[in-house]
């Protein structure tokens, strides 16, 4: 037999048989469940492994020495650097204190369903956070149990927090008139207007060039972001393809470009080797990139200095959306705008925030049957 149930007090205890070693003595493991049907699917998983001949060796690696093995042979070579920057921050912050000296194949659901309360109670940590931590810690179970490490992920079998709904805020067309003349002349009218007027996200503002710019023809293209992870700049490509777009600009924003390339020439001319030519469309005196914060930083001041409600800056994009559909642009077109996958993504983003009273489409059935 592969194993055997016994009951202990309020624990079922599975033992499983794993054979003999090299000098004839029985090698067995030990794990514990809570009521008899789990117990008894741990042992007919075992079992099932067992036929399959892909049966885990017992090992003393702990959870934090298999992490730091998926980390150098899996995320290194297929996660994004930032991706593996906000591992990095989870593991040695979070999960390596809690959890990273037991053993990985003792690792039971109730360890990881403590920690969650753990982060939850004592680091005060939001649900939407704790979802990021299983996402990371059931992402590295799962390489485990492919690379035979364990013989199930127990992060299945853990309950999550619900998760919060997060509403981020929206400028109306006169909240956006207002920001946008107190912008000007400032260091920050570019980006924002930017945001403003085409909807770009904050690494599509920092990573703009002047190459992707053709001013005769009034054409901006989003071919490149600059994002950080930690200390290190990241330079790469938009996640998808939608997100490479080309994108029409207004007066407001083609006088303004226009400005900005002069003053940059006038720039360039006065501080002579002290300028820096990094070609980036948003960029301090002295040519040089602002930090990827940097932009949020200020946005924040300036409102605070200017007394103009709080919201993101992520919230201006959300703002751009909002007037886009109060002007009557439909959903597909403002989808492509933003640069979304689908139009799905938008939808579910967007679509509380659109009419929330159904005001057209009530009207619309109204007028139907007058």
């Amino acid at each position: 037999m592969a194993g055997s149930i016994q009951k202990i007090k309020n624990k079922y205890r599975i033992t499983k048989e794993l054979g003999k070693d090299n000098n004839g003595k029985r090698l067995r493991e030990y794990s514990y469940a809570s009521t008899e049907a789990e117990a008894k699917k741990l042992l007919a998983e075992f079992e099932y492994n067992q036929q399959r001949n892909s049966l885990v060796q017992p090992s003393s690696i702990t959870v934090l020495d298999f992490l730091e093995h998926w980390m150098e042979n899996y995320v290194k070579y297929n996660c994004e650097e930032t991706t593996a920057y906000g591992y990095r921050n989870i593991i040695y912050k979070h999960v390596a204190p809690y959890l990273g000296e037991i053993q990985l194949q003792k690792l039971q659901p109730t360890h990881i369903q403590q920690y969650y309360k753990h982060l939850m109670d004592e680091k005060g940590l939001s649900p939407n956070t704790v979802h990021k931590h299983h996402a990371n810690l059931r992402k590295a179970l799962d390489y485990g149990l492919k690379q035979q490490f364990l013989y199930r992920n127990v992060a299945d079998a853990v309950s999550l927090p619900r998760k919060r709904t997060f509403e981020g805020k929206s400028y109306t067309k006169e909240q956006l008139n207002e920001l946008l003349k107190k912008l000007k002349d400032s260091k920050i009218e570019l980006p924002i207007n930017l945001s403003v007027f085409l909807g770009l996200r904050r690494e599509e503002v920092v990573g703009l060039k002047w190459k992707w710019i053709d001013l005769q023809n009034r054409k901006l293209q989003i071919q490149e972001v600059r994002t950080s992870a930690g200390k290190n700049v990241i330079i790469k490509t938009p996640k998808t393809d939608k997100s490479r777009r080309t994108l029409f600009l207004g007066d407001e924003l083609y006088e303004l470009l226009l400005r900005t390339q002069v003053r940059q020439s006038e720039l360039k001319k006065a501080l002579g080797k002290e300028y820096e030519d990094s070609g980036y469309v948003v960029t301090r005196d002295d040519g040089k990139p602002y930090r990827v914060n940097s932009l949020t930083e200020q946005f924040k001041d300036f409102l605070e200095k200017n007394n103009l409600p709080r919201i993101r800056l992520h919230d201006l994009r959300h703002s751009f959306a909002s007037v886009l559909y109060d002007e009557g642009v439909d959903l597909l077109a403002i989808s492509q705008a933003l640069g979304h996958s689908d139009i799905g993504t938008t939808s579910r983003i967007y679509t509380h925030r659109f009419d929330k009273t159904h005001k057209s489409t009530l009207n619309a059935m109204s007028n139907a049957l007058r």
